[in-house]
């Protein structure tokens, strides 16, 4: 039986241990916290998915891979930690990112609707947009249960025998002998060993370190009434300028706004506090379409850390007997099963590695 090492149990190692186990590998499962770690990238209430991708049509494609992925998942687990509430993008200029993405919608047929002002405002009466803005609605997009589906995760892993090991730390990774070291001196050898270490990795492996990044991310309180059209309304993936988007509450989780405007340059050694005065910062792009926009409030603060490059492309590298995975931005999240079949796809060698890293940069052609 081969051994996979996997270090790192947020989502993508989470999700590539039960890919192996169900393919008959040994799995352990390094994480140098609580499994699943409150502080990695994964540990929220709830995260976006949806098409919306602008010009990158390789994306866009992987999300149709993914919500196939997603059910696999489901599958296994016998429960559904997804709403579909669809996701509303608001157009301000021709060439805007939205205006980007009904192109890539109508050359790939994804499924959408293009409303005027009236129209947005019928659907989301919580809004208020400015005459002239347009709106594209895809309803397949949705909530993800996060924090949930990492718990879930991990207790399946578990049970399927996975070797899992919390607060342990990985000091050293021997590439080529796919060797590990911990920090209490000892070893782990095995046939492969997956990285997947998040804002991490360059502590481990230096060589790889990128720009890392804190995002601050505000749940947000608002009277009854208005929460209530919240919950009837769709998500929203771009609002303003500066990468705005906001998830409704479903199945007891908050309201929650984030702003690509609030990315600061920063490590997890920063720390993942949060003055909730901050909370005013994330909110204050919405502020010009929120109806009764002086009654939001900010609730709490959730700090994260990504990898994130001037590529904005997920990056693979198989060296010796090792493959990493970085780069992973606050995107994915919503790619958590499928990179976990792609990562052991690669590691079965039914994926070659320059497939993979061609396919995880979003570049393999739409037709795939």
């Amino acid at each position: 039986m081969k051994h996979v090492i996997i270090i790192g149990a947020g989502v993508v190692g989470l999700s590539a241990a039960r890919v192996a186990l169900k393919a008959g590998f040994r799995v352990s499962l390094l994480e140098q916290g609580a499994v699943p770690n409150p502080q990695s990238a994964s540990h929220d209430q709830h995260r976006l998915i949806r098409y919306q991708y602008g010009k990158a049509a390789g994306y866009t494609t992987m999300v149709r891979h993914a919500f196939a992925a997603w059910q696999r998942l489901w599958d296994d687990l016998g429960i559904c930690l997804f709403e579909r509430t669809g996701a509303l993008g608001l157009s301000h200029a021709p060439t805007d990112y939205v205006a980007d993405t009904l192109k890539t919608f109508q050359d790939l047929r994804i499924s959408h609707e293009r409303l005027n002002s009236v129209e947005i405002e019928r659907l989301a009466p919580h809004l208020t947009v400015p005459e002239g803005t347009w709106g594209l609605l895809n309803k397949d997009g949705g909530v993800l249960l996060a924090d949930r589906i990492v718990s879930a995760l991990a207790g399946w892993v578990r049970n399927a025998g996975a070797d899992v090991r919390a607060n342990t730390r990985v000091v050293h990774v021997d590439m080529h002998r796919a060797l590990v070291s911990l920090e209490d001196g000892t070893d782990l050898q095995a046939d492969t060993v997956l990285v997947a270490a998040g804002a991490w990795l360059g502590d481990l492996l230096p060589e790889y370190a990128r720009p890392t990044y804190r995002q601050a991310v505000c749940y947000v309180d608002v009277p009854d009434d208005i929460m209530h059209q919240w919950r009837s309304g769709p998500c929203l993936t771009d609002i303003g300028i500066g990468d705005n988007y906001a998830l409704m509450p479903v199945r007891d989780t908050g309201l929650k706004f984030g702003s690509g405007a609030h990315r600061k340059a920063g490590s997890p050694a920063f720390g993942f506090g949060a003055d909730p005065d901050e909370g005013y910062q994330v909110i204050a792009p919405f502020l010009p379409f929120l109806r009764q926009a002086d009654l939001y409030r900010p609730r709490r603060m959730a700090v994260g850390y990504y990898v994130k490059d001037s590529s904005k492309a997920f990056h693979t590298h198989m060296v010796g007997r090792t493959l990493v995975i970085t780069n992973c931005d606050g995107q994915m999240f919503k790619f958590g099963p499928l990179m976990g079949e792609k990562l052991i796809a690669c590691v079965q060698g039914t994926l070659s590695p320059a497939d993979l890293k061609l396919w995880a940069a979003g570049g393999w052609p739409t037709s795939e």
